[in-house]
Protein backbone atom coordinates (compact mmCIF):
# COMPACT_ATOMS: atom_id res chain seq x y z
CA UNK A 1 0.00 0.00 0.00
CA UNK A 2 1.35 3.36 -0.92
CA UNK A 3 2.15 5.84 1.85
CA UNK A 4 2.58 8.49 -0.37
CA UNK A 5 -0.42 9.31 -2.70
CA UNK A 6 -0.65 12.64 -4.81
CA UNK A 7 -3.85 14.76 -6.23
CA UNK A 8 -3.39 17.20 -8.87
CA UNK A 9 -5.97 19.74 -11.03
CA UNK A 10 -6.00 23.31 -12.08
CA UNK A 11 -2.38 23.78 -10.66
CA UNK A 12 -3.49 22.88 -7.20
CA UNK A 13 -1.39 19.73 -5.75
CA UNK A 14 -3.31 17.40 -2.79
CA UNK A 15 -0.19 14.51 -1.35
CA UNK A 16 -1.92 12.72 1.29
CA UNK A 17 1.41 10.74 3.63
CA UNK A 18 -0.40 8.06 5.73
CA UNK A 19 2.99 7.52 7.31
CA UNK A 20 4.61 9.95 9.69
CA UNK A 21 8.13 8.09 8.58
CA UNK A 22 11.30 9.99 8.13
CA UNK A 23 11.34 8.72 4.29
CA UNK A 24 8.38 10.03 3.88
CA UNK A 25 8.53 13.19 4.73
CA UNK A 26 11.84 13.85 3.68
CA UNK A 27 10.37 12.90 0.45
CA UNK A 28 7.75 15.51 0.35
CA UNK A 29 10.27 18.40 2.15
CA UNK A 30 12.20 18.07 -0.61
CA UNK A 31 9.79 18.27 -3.30
CA UNK A 32 7.73 21.43 -1.73
CA UNK A 33 10.99 23.02 0.04
CA UNK A 34 9.83 22.38 3.42
CA UNK A 35 11.64 23.46 6.91
CA UNK A 36 13.89 20.53 8.28
CA UNK A 37 12.18 21.53 11.99
CA UNK A 38 8.63 21.36 10.37
CA UNK A 39 9.30 17.55 8.97
CA UNK A 40 10.94 16.71 12.20
CA UNK A 41 7.73 18.20 14.33
CA UNK A 42 5.83 15.78 12.02
CA UNK A 43 7.37 12.74 13.11
CA UNK A 44 6.18 11.20 16.52
CA UNK A 45 5.81 12.01 19.58
CA UNK A 46 2.68 14.20 18.77
CA UNK A 47 3.19 18.12 19.27
CA UNK A 48 0.88 20.44 20.68
CA UNK A 49 -1.76 22.77 18.41
CA UNK A 50 -0.33 25.21 16.48
CA UNK A 51 0.61 27.24 13.16
CA UNK A 52 3.87 28.62 11.88
CA UNK A 53 3.81 30.70 8.90
CA UNK A 54 7.26 30.26 6.60
CA UNK A 55 7.76 31.99 4.01
CA UNK A 56 6.46 29.90 1.18
CA UNK A 57 3.78 27.92 2.98
CA UNK A 58 1.68 27.76 6.76
CA UNK A 59 2.52 24.60 8.85
CA UNK A 60 -0.40 24.04 11.09
CA UNK A 61 -0.68 21.28 13.53
CA UNK A 62 -4.02 19.45 14.95
CA UNK A 63 -5.56 16.63 17.25
CA UNK A 64 -8.63 14.75 16.57
CA UNK A 65 -10.35 12.08 19.07
CA UNK A 66 -10.29 8.55 17.90
CA UNK A 67 -12.53 6.42 19.61
CA UNK A 68 -11.32 2.53 20.23
CA UNK A 69 -14.51 0.63 20.88
CA UNK A 70 -12.73 -2.43 22.37
CA UNK A 71 -11.06 -0.43 25.31
CA UNK A 72 -14.16 1.73 24.73
CA UNK A 73 -11.21 4.95 25.16
CA UNK A 74 -10.95 7.45 23.52
CA UNK A 75 -7.29 8.65 22.31
CA UNK A 76 -6.02 11.19 19.80
CA UNK A 77 -3.64 11.51 16.84
CA UNK A 78 -2.17 14.22 14.90
CA UNK A 79 -2.36 15.38 11.88
CA UNK A 80 0.01 17.64 10.11
CA UNK A 81 -1.16 20.01 7.42
CA UNK A 82 1.40 22.16 4.85
CA UNK A 83 -0.56 24.70 2.95
CA UNK A 84 0.43 26.99 0.06
CA UNK A 85 -2.04 28.23 -2.39
CA UNK A 86 -1.00 25.97 -4.72
CA UNK A 87 -0.30 22.91 -2.63
CA UNK A 88 -1.25 20.80 0.39
CA UNK A 89 0.50 18.52 2.11
CA UNK A 90 -1.27 16.28 4.55
CA UNK A 91 0.54 13.58 7.14
CA UNK A 92 -0.72 11.17 9.47
CA UNK A 93 -0.30 8.00 10.55
CA UNK A 94 -4.01 6.70 8.65
CA UNK A 95 -6.35 6.36 11.68
CA UNK A 96 -8.71 8.51 10.39
CA UNK A 97 -10.96 7.56 7.97
CA UNK A 98 -12.42 10.72 6.76
CA UNK A 99 -8.94 11.50 5.32
CA UNK A 100 -8.87 8.69 3.19
CA UNK A 101 -12.71 8.83 2.42
CA UNK A 102 -12.35 12.52 1.04
CA UNK A 103 -8.71 11.73 -1.28
CA UNK A 104 -10.47 8.64 -2.71
CA UNK A 105 -13.67 10.80 -3.36
CA UNK A 106 -11.62 13.10 -5.26
CA UNK A 107 -10.02 10.56 -6.69
CA UNK A 108 -12.63 8.55 -8.13
CA UNK A 109 -15.21 11.86 -9.33
CA UNK A 110 -13.84 14.10 -11.58
CA UNK A 111 -17.07 16.48 -10.73
CA UNK A 112 -15.59 16.39 -7.19
CA UNK A 113 -11.98 17.58 -7.85
CA UNK A 114 -13.60 19.94 -10.03
CA UNK A 115 -15.21 21.30 -7.13
CA UNK A 116 -12.59 21.05 -4.61
CA UNK A 117 -9.46 21.99 -7.09
CA UNK A 118 -11.10 24.73 -8.84
CA UNK A 119 -9.88 27.33 -6.36
CA UNK A 120 -6.66 27.03 -4.79
CA UNK A 121 -5.51 24.70 -2.17
CA UNK A 122 -7.37 26.28 0.69
CA UNK A 123 -10.66 25.27 -0.57
CA UNK A 124 -9.08 21.24 -0.19
CA UNK A 125 -8.13 22.34 3.49
CA UNK A 126 -11.18 23.97 4.30
CA UNK A 127 -13.64 20.80 2.86
CA UNK A 128 -10.78 18.35 4.50
CA UNK A 129 -11.44 20.57 7.62
CA UNK A 130 -15.39 20.34 7.64
CA UNK A 131 -15.55 16.91 7.47
CA UNK A 132 -12.88 16.18 9.98
CA UNK A 133 -15.04 18.10 12.49
CA UNK A 134 -18.42 16.40 11.03
CA UNK A 135 -16.88 13.48 11.94
CA UNK A 136 -16.50 13.90 15.68
CA UNK A 137 -20.17 14.19 16.31
CA UNK A 138 -21.25 10.96 16.02
CA UNK A 139 -18.31 10.33 19.39
CA UNK A 140 -20.11 13.02 20.97
CA UNK A 141 -22.73 11.66 21.25
CA UNK A 142 -21.73 8.28 21.56
CA UNK A 143 -20.52 9.91 24.96
CA UNK A 144 -23.75 11.16 25.64
CA UNK A 145 -25.38 7.81 24.97
CA UNK A 146 -22.58 6.74 27.83
CA UNK A 147 -23.38 9.71 30.15
CA UNK A 148 -27.00 8.45 29.56
CA UNK A 149 -26.71 5.35 30.57
CA UNK A 150 -24.47 5.88 33.88
CA UNK A 151 -27.60 8.12 34.85
CA UNK A 152 -30.08 5.59 34.28
CA UNK A 153 -28.27 2.84 36.23
CA UNK A 154 -26.67 5.21 39.52
CA UNK A 155 -30.40 5.36 40.97
CA UNK A 156 -31.45 1.81 39.34
CA UNK A 157 -27.95 -0.27 40.79
CA UNK A 158 -26.27 -0.36 43.93
CA UNK A 159 -23.18 1.90 43.80
CA UNK A 160 -20.32 -0.81 43.05
CA UNK A 161 -16.46 -1.04 41.80
CA UNK A 162 -17.96 -1.77 38.10
CA UNK A 163 -20.19 1.59 38.60
CA UNK A 164 -17.18 3.62 39.46
CA UNK A 165 -14.66 2.38 36.94
CA UNK A 166 -17.24 3.37 34.04
CA UNK A 167 -17.85 7.26 35.49
CA UNK A 168 -14.12 7.28 36.07
CA UNK A 169 -13.73 5.82 32.07
CA UNK A 170 -16.25 8.61 30.77
CA UNK A 171 -14.41 11.44 32.66
CA UNK A 172 -10.88 10.41 31.34
CA UNK A 173 -12.50 10.21 27.77
CA UNK A 174 -13.58 13.81 28.24
CA UNK A 175 -10.70 15.19 29.33
CA UNK A 176 -8.80 13.52 26.31
CA UNK A 177 -11.31 14.73 24.11
CA UNK A 178 -11.21 18.49 25.30
CA UNK A 179 -7.73 17.70 25.17
CA UNK A 180 -7.22 17.15 21.77
CA UNK A 181 -10.26 19.68 20.24
CA UNK A 182 -8.68 22.59 22.42
CA UNK A 183 -5.80 23.96 19.98
CA UNK A 184 -8.63 24.13 16.96
CA UNK A 185 -9.79 27.57 17.36
CA UNK A 186 -6.88 29.17 18.26
CA UNK A 187 -5.60 27.51 15.12
CA UNK A 188 -8.56 28.61 12.96
CA UNK A 189 -8.21 32.09 14.24
CA UNK A 190 -4.23 32.29 13.70
CA UNK A 191 -4.61 30.88 10.04
CA UNK A 192 -7.14 33.71 9.37
CA UNK A 193 -4.95 36.25 10.73
CA UNK A 194 -1.59 35.10 9.12
CA UNK A 195 -2.96 34.71 6.10
CA UNK A 196 -2.25 37.50 3.30
CA UNK A 197 -3.36 37.97 -0.37
CA UNK A 198 -2.14 34.66 -1.01
CA UNK A 199 -4.68 32.51 0.61
CA UNK A 200 -7.50 34.52 -0.77
CA UNK A 201 -9.26 33.40 2.14
CA UNK A 202 -12.54 35.99 1.62
CA UNK A 203 -13.80 33.57 -1.10
CA UNK A 204 -14.06 31.41 1.71
CA UNK A 205 -15.75 32.83 4.38
CA UNK A 206 -18.49 30.18 4.06
CA UNK A 207 -16.14 27.96 5.20
CA UNK A 208 -14.75 29.58 7.64
CA UNK A 209 -18.04 30.26 9.25
CA UNK A 210 -18.79 26.98 9.34
CA UNK A 211 -15.80 25.69 11.02
CA UNK A 212 -16.13 28.45 14.00
CA UNK A 213 -19.87 27.44 13.85
CA UNK A 214 -18.45 23.70 14.20
CA UNK A 215 -15.66 24.16 16.60
CA UNK A 216 -17.84 26.25 19.02
CA UNK A 217 -20.74 23.59 19.10
CA UNK A 218 -18.13 20.99 19.47
CA UNK A 219 -16.63 23.03 22.88
CA UNK A 220 -20.34 23.70 24.27
CA UNK A 221 -20.91 19.91 23.98
CA UNK A 222 -17.76 19.29 26.10
CA UNK A 223 -18.76 21.59 28.49
CA UNK A 224 -21.99 20.18 29.06
CA UNK A 225 -20.21 16.48 29.30
CA UNK A 226 -17.70 17.56 31.58
CA UNK A 227 -20.31 19.13 34.06
CA UNK A 228 -22.95 15.74 33.62
CA UNK A 229 -19.85 13.76 34.07
CA UNK A 230 -18.92 15.44 37.12
CA UNK A 231 -22.19 15.40 38.87
CA UNK A 232 -22.52 11.92 38.34
CA UNK A 233 -19.04 11.40 40.22
CA UNK A 234 -20.23 13.29 43.23
CA UNK A 235 -23.98 11.62 43.05
CA UNK A 236 -21.82 8.44 43.07
CA UNK A 237 -19.66 9.54 45.64
CA UNK A 238 -22.39 10.72 47.81
CA UNK A 239 -24.30 7.35 47.25
CA UNK A 240 -21.39 5.50 48.47
CA UNK A 241 -20.88 7.24 51.10
CA UNK A 242 -24.73 6.63 52.28
CA UNK A 243 -24.56 3.37 51.90
CA UNK A 244 -21.08 3.19 53.73
CA UNK A 245 -23.22 5.37 56.61
CA UNK A 246 -25.76 3.41 56.65
CA UNK A 247 -23.89 0.25 57.17
CA UNK A 248 -21.53 1.69 60.22
CA UNK A 249 -24.50 2.95 61.74
CA UNK A 250 -26.02 -0.52 61.47
CA UNK A 251 -22.51 -1.97 62.72
CA UNK A 252 -22.77 0.92 65.82
CA UNK A 253 -25.78 0.34 66.83
CA UNK A 254 -25.26 -3.75 66.72
CA UNK A 255 -22.09 -3.08 68.99
CA UNK A 256 -24.56 -0.67 71.21
CA UNK A 257 -26.96 -3.32 72.07
CA UNK A 258 -24.40 -6.45 72.13
CA UNK A 259 -22.40 -4.54 75.06
CA UNK A 260 -24.25 -4.39 77.73
CA UNK A 261 -25.89 -7.81 77.52
CA UNK A 262 -22.01 -9.24 77.04
CA UNK A 263 -21.25 -7.48 80.27
CA UNK A 264 -24.75 -9.08 81.70
CA UNK A 265 -23.97 -12.74 80.33
CA UNK A 266 -20.02 -12.12 81.81
CA UNK A 267 -20.93 -11.15 84.87
CA UNK A 268 -23.30 -14.12 85.66
CA UNK A 269 -20.33 -15.94 84.40
CA UNK A 270 -18.25 -15.21 87.47
CA UNK A 271 -18.41 -18.36 89.51
CA UNK A 272 -18.30 -15.61 92.68
CA UNK A 273 -20.34 -16.65 96.01
CA UNK A 274 -24.15 -16.09 95.88
CA UNK A 275 -24.65 -15.07 92.27
CA UNK A 276 -27.95 -14.36 91.60
CA UNK A 277 -29.97 -17.47 89.50
CA UNK A 278 -26.65 -19.41 88.68
CA UNK A 279 -27.03 -22.82 91.30
CA UNK A 280 -30.94 -21.96 91.01
CA UNK A 281 -33.11 -24.71 88.97
CA UNK A 282 -33.56 -23.49 85.52
CA UNK A 283 -31.35 -20.51 86.31
CA UNK A 284 -30.00 -20.50 82.76
CA UNK A 285 -33.25 -19.87 81.59
CA UNK A 286 -33.69 -17.21 83.92
CA UNK A 287 -30.24 -15.72 82.80
CA UNK A 288 -30.93 -16.34 78.82
CA UNK A 289 -34.65 -14.77 79.42
CA UNK A 290 -32.61 -11.45 81.19
CA UNK A 291 -31.03 -11.19 77.92
CA UNK A 292 -33.85 -10.94 75.57
CA UNK A 293 -35.34 -8.78 78.00
CA UNK A 294 -32.75 -6.26 78.03
CA UNK A 295 -32.00 -6.50 74.22
CA UNK A 296 -35.22 -5.41 73.36
CA UNK A 297 -35.31 -2.90 75.54
CA UNK A 298 -32.27 -1.47 74.11
CA UNK A 299 -34.40 -1.94 70.83
CA UNK A 300 -36.65 -0.04 71.82
CA UNK A 301 -35.24 2.36 73.39
CA UNK A 302 -33.52 2.96 70.17
CA UNK A 303 -36.51 2.81 68.18
CA UNK A 304 -38.01 5.78 69.79
CA UNK A 305 -35.28 8.32 70.07
CA UNK A 306 -35.50 7.33 66.16
CA UNK A 307 -32.37 5.83 65.72
CA UNK A 308 -33.69 2.78 63.91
Amino acid sequence: MKTINELQQNGVVWVNVSKQGEKELAEVGRRFNLSEQDLKESLPPFQRPKIIKRESYYFMVLHFPIFDRESRRLGFTEVDFYLSPNFLVTAHDNSILSIDNFFNECKKLENARAEYFGGNAVHVLFELLTRLLDAIFPILLHVNDDINTVDRKLFTHTPDKAMAEEILRLKTNTVTFRRAMQGHRTVLERLIMYSGRDLDLVSYQSYINSLREFTNEIWHMLESQKESINALHETNESLVNLRVGTVMKTLTIISVITFPLTLLATLFSIQAKNTPFVNTAGGFWIIFGLILLGAGFMVMMFKKRGWL
